[in-house]
């Protein structure tokens, strides 16, 4: 099961959409607001989502959905990657714009179209023949011969996306103008893709897997090209940007890949020539890279693996995904499977769960822990959340769901 990992509070806030079908205080006609400076140039009224805490971005919020909405899955095709580059790259880019200061909004100046023309590859000659061609592509051109599928599989495509996040700060009463952004430049470490090619009318299956390392280092090389790219857009020519690197995971794994390098560029400044390391990974538990990598959390999950299924059988389901800091854990979520529906005893296996977090948890107790629990066909039944500052764990089980 693939689920974004969430805050608590976060959590409540969609419990109460959800069972009360309000109207937030925020969006309130009174409390609207002005962005001073858009792409078009003009001006635009918006709403500001209030910190849910003061780790948090308030959130400017438009009418108006971003040409780029939803745009990032067609090139990364894992859902945790996703989520990781998208909350990854907003937690890293805190470092440089203070939550106290800056106000977060989804990416408003790099069209699709722009992503389009990065992500594609370059022709091999100087006209567009083949599928994903664009004369503007940074991906490496298709390898040599006829056959659409082997020329593909000898060039693998690189670069697989580009997200732009943007962070403003207040001007004035009620108004705010673009401060800085933030781009998550993102790796494929394989490369996977299904290209129909109209002039034979077959579909050509591509699975390359790329060398890791080789593509960290090419990711700084695609970070200046995409930087000297985003200059020539109007009202990103002087703006500071801090920019993530981003190694994907596998298509269809479990758990996501991670932001390996950071980097800032001053306002106005093409280049970018300073990186440094993130030390964050995130790895499957149970999974042999665990094993290898981490052998003392590997161990850990499954003891606690082995107390969950001691409640009912091993039909019950049990993976976790950690998020790590320089060798520490920061987050582990954990996604439960369970081969019942009743209610009573999704509320009494909840409730084991729960127990087994105080009493028996064999990590860290002030490791921030999520668990979501989930019937056989992927409908969610329960959640539990316990963070570093609290005693007991925060429990949800959903009714009449069935």
């Amino acid at each position: 099961m693939k689920r974004k990992a969430l805050g608590l509070g976060l959590i409540m806030v969609m419990l109460l959409l959800v069972t009360t079908a309000c109207t937030m205080p925020w969006s309130k006609d009174d409390n609207k607001q002005i962005v001073t400076d858009t792409p078009k140039g003009s001006k635009e009224q918006v709403t500001v989502i209030p910190q849910e805490n003061g780790k948090d971005y308030r959130t400017i919020h438009s009418s108006k959905d971003s040409s780029t909405r939803g745009y990032i899955t067609y090139g990364v095709n894992n859902r945790t990657d996703i989520d990781e580059i998208e909350t990854g790259l907003m937690r890293l880019s805190k470092g440089t714009y203070d939550p106290d200061k800056y106000y977060f909004q989804s990416g408003q100046y790099i069209s699709s179209d722009v992503i389009n023309e990065m992500i594609s590859r370059k022709p091999k000659g100087k006209k567009v023949k083949y599928p994903g061609e664009n004369l503007k592509g940074l991906n490496p051109a298709f390898g040599s011969g006829s056959d659409i599928g082997k020329m593909a599989e000898d060039s693998p495509k690189e670069l697989s996306y580009v997200l732009e996040q943007d962070y403003l700060t207040k001007k004035g009463k009620n108004q705010y103008k673009l401060g800085g952004i933030s781009l998550a430049i993102s790796m494929n470490s394989v490369y996977n893709q299904s290209i129909y090619y109209s002039e034979t009318g077959k579909t050509y299956p591509v699975d390359v897997t790329l060398n890791a390392k080789d593509q960290m280092e090419k990711g700084k090389a695609y970070a200046n090209k995409v930087l000297q790219r985003i200059r020539q857009i109007k009202g990103l020519e002087n703006v500071p940007v801090f920019i993530g690197l981003y190694l994907e995971s596998s298509p269809g794994y479990d758990s996501p890949g991670h932001f390996y390098s950071v980097g800032e560029v001053g306002a106005g400044k093409t280049t970018i020539d300073h990186w440094k390391a993130t030390n964050e990974d995130n790895v499957l538990l149970p999974s042999d890279q665990a094993a290898s990598k981490y052998p003392d959390y590997s161990d850990k999950f499954d003891t606690f693996q082995k107390s969950v299924k001691g409640y009912f059988s091993n039909n019950i389901g049990v993976i976790g995904n950690a998020f790590i800091k320089a060798d520490k854990i920061q987050r582990l979520t954990i996604n439960i499977h369970v081969p019942f529906y009743d209610e009573t005893e999704i509320m009494s296996f909840t409730n084991y769960v729960s127990s087994l977090l105080q009493t028996k948890f064999p990590f860290d107790r002030n490791t921030p822990v999520e668990v979501y629990i989930s019937n056989m066909t992927n409908q969610p039944e329960s959640i539990i959340v316990k963070d570093a500052d609290m005693d007991t764990p925060f429990v949800h089980v959903y009714q009449g769901s069935h």
